[in-house]
C-alpha cells in the first residue's frame, strides 16, 4: 500500500477541509503531529470529506474555517450534508493528536485535541469508528473516496485504519 501521488490529490492543510464525490479523489492531510484530521465517508452517497483542525478551542475563523475543533466541527459537517452525506451512515475516523511537544504538562495539545474531538462528536450524537490517535510520532492520512478506505502513514509504515 502506499499514499497516492496523482492529480486528483486534495490536500487539507492545517484549518482547511477537503470534500468531494469523485471516486478518482484521494483526500490528504500532511505532516499530523499533535493536529487531528477528521474523514468521514458516506458509503451509499461516495461522499468523502477531511478536516485538518489544529487546536480544540478558539474563535471561528473564515480563513481557516476548521482550525479549531469546537468552531469548525460544525462548519465541516454542514458542509459534508449540503453535499448529500448523511451522517448517521458515515463512517467516521480520526488520526493525530500526537504529543510532539514535552515542554510542559500544560502543553499536552494532541491530548486535548481527542478529547476535544471526542467531546464534540459526542455531542452530536456521532461516533467514531476507527482511530488513530496519540503516540508521539506525525502522521500523514489519506481518505479513498471510492471506498471509504483511511490510510495513515508514519515513519516508513503505511496502514489502513
Amino acid at each position: 500500500m502506499t499514499l497516492a501521488e496523482s492529480p486528483s490529490l486534495l490536500v487539507a492543510g492545517i484549518g482547511e477541509m477537503v470534500l468531494s464525490s469523485s471516486p478518482h479523489d484521494h483526500l490528504v492531510a500532511y505532516g499530523l503531529g499533535s493536529c487531528i484530521a477528521l474523514a468521514v465517508w458516506d458509503p451509499r452517497a461516495k461522499i468523502g470529506g477531511l478536516a485538518h483542525f489544529m487546536l480544540p478551542s478558539g474563535p471561528a475563523n473564515n480563513g481557516s474555517p476548521v482550525k479549531f475543533i469546537d468552531a469548525g466541527i460544525d462548519t465541516f459537517l454542514h458542509a459534508l450534508e449540503s453535499k448529500g452525506a448523511v451522517l448517521t451512515r458515515s463512517t467516521l475516523k480520526a488520526a493525530g493528536a500526537a504529543a510532539m511537544l514535552t515542554v510542559g504538562s500544560g502543553l499536552a495539545i494532541g491530548k486535548r485535541n481527542a478529547e476535544a474531538m471526542q467531546a464534540a462528536l459526542t455531542e452530536r450524537g456521532l461516533n467514531l469508528t476507527a482511530t488513530a490517535l496519540g503516540g508521539n510520532t506525525g502522521r500523514t492520512v489519506q481518505l479513498e473516496v471510492a471506498d471509504g478506505r483511511f490510510l495513515i502513514k508514519s515513519l516508513s509504515s503505511v496502514t489502513e485504519l
